[in-house]
């Protein structure tokens, strides 16, 4: 059999710190970008939840104008021809506030409907990491299970020329052999090294999608309650204006703001669960990546100083072993992860 011809470019120990380098580089920018997410996410909320309390403000003036003009008795029969004029300015004067609320709540809703498309966008670019991560984790196995067939089969030839007394030639092809053997044992340990490395970096490269992921489905369901109320109380606004429709409009009104208020209690609550994972497990994430990294190059270095005919058997024959586990697993349904 032939030297095997491997998925890639040459693998060196340079090219394999290279790689890490560019993950972990990757990584380092990713963490920053969900921080950054997170940190607007959280700001577009306050301003939503400012607005929407102002917004409630002026819905409970209303409801003391409201109550003021339809109260019953004597004395506030005989004087309403004349409070009257003073009620519909201060009416027509929370409206307009109201109305201004409404539309600064509304601009609010636009940018987070914005800011939901641009998690969508990050998270799909995460999504190619976690998809490169895989293409590298496949290659890297796929390369590794090649390498190690060869070091057998170098092995075996080599035993037989070893257990006679060799002519010339046998003597330049031991050699050739002995030379090949070493080659394909560095490259069973780079293989090796990049599959783990790639299976190392998977976690945390899917932990941070799916926080995008989560940020950006939470954002996207507030987004659509919150607009669809939200206009549902504009349309109510607009016939403040109309007198005899106003108690009704007002209660209506009142709820439609009600129920907003519960829809920014849950993204409320959501930004608390978000706030703990990018204060504590993110963090947390990354130096377990970088610890394992450090880990990682220095038993790289080590095992490329240890190379040895009885070592890259044994590491030859692990990796045939596993890559035949891995496609039992495979036929059996598993995940392959």
């Amino acid at each position: 059999m032939s030297r095997p011809v491997y998925i890639g470019d040459q693998l060196t120990h340079a090219t394999l710190a290279r790689r890490r380098e560019e993950v972990q580089t990757r990584h380092k920018r990713a963490m920053e970008q969900v921080s950054d997410l997170h940190t607007t996410q959280v700001g577009i909320a306050d301003e939503l939840g400012k607005g929407l309390q102002r917004m409630k403000g002026h819905g409970q003036e209303l409801d003391r104008i409201t109550e003021e003009e339809t109260a019953s008795g004597i004395f506030a029969t005989l004087m309403r021809p004349f409070t009257a004029r003073r009620v519909a300015l201060a009416r027509k004067s929370v409206a307009e506030a109201l109305l201004a609320q409404y539309e600064g709540v509304s601009v609010r809703l636009r940018e987070a409907t914005a800011f939901s498309d641009d998690l969508k966008l990050c998270a799909l670019e995460m999504q190619d990491e976690v998809d490169r991560l895989h293409r590298d984790l496949a290659a890297a196995k796929h390369n590794e299970k090649l390498a190690a067939e060869r070091v057998l089969e170098v092995e075996k030839e080599l035993a037989l020329l070893e257990g006679q007394a060799p002519t010339p030639e046998q003597a330049r092809r031991i050699d050739q052999l002995t030379f090949e053997l070493r080659t394909e044992a560095v490259a069973l340990d780079l293989f090796r090294a990049s599959a783990e490395q790639c299976a190392q970096h998977l976690e945390p490269a899917r932990t941070l999608r799916d926080t995008v992921l989560e940020l950006h489905e939470d954002m996207a369901k507030y987004v659509l309650s919150a607009t669809h109320t939200v206009n549902a109380a504009g349309r109510r606004i607009q016939g403040l204006g109309m007198m005899a429709d106003a108690p009704v409009v007002v209660s209506e009104l009142q709820a439609s703001i009600d129920e907003l208020n519960t829809a920014m209690e849950a993204t409320a609550q959501y930004v608390e669960q978000s706030r703990h994972m990018i204060a504590e497990v993110l963090p947390e994430l990354s130096r377990k990546l970088e610890k394992e990294a450090a880990m990682d190059a220095a038993e790289t270095a080590d095992s490329l100083e240890e190379v040895s005919r009885e070592r890259s058997r044994r590491l030859a024959e692990r990796a045939l072993r596993e890559a035949a586990a891995a496609e039992i697993d495979q036929l059996l349904g598993g995940d392959g992860e």
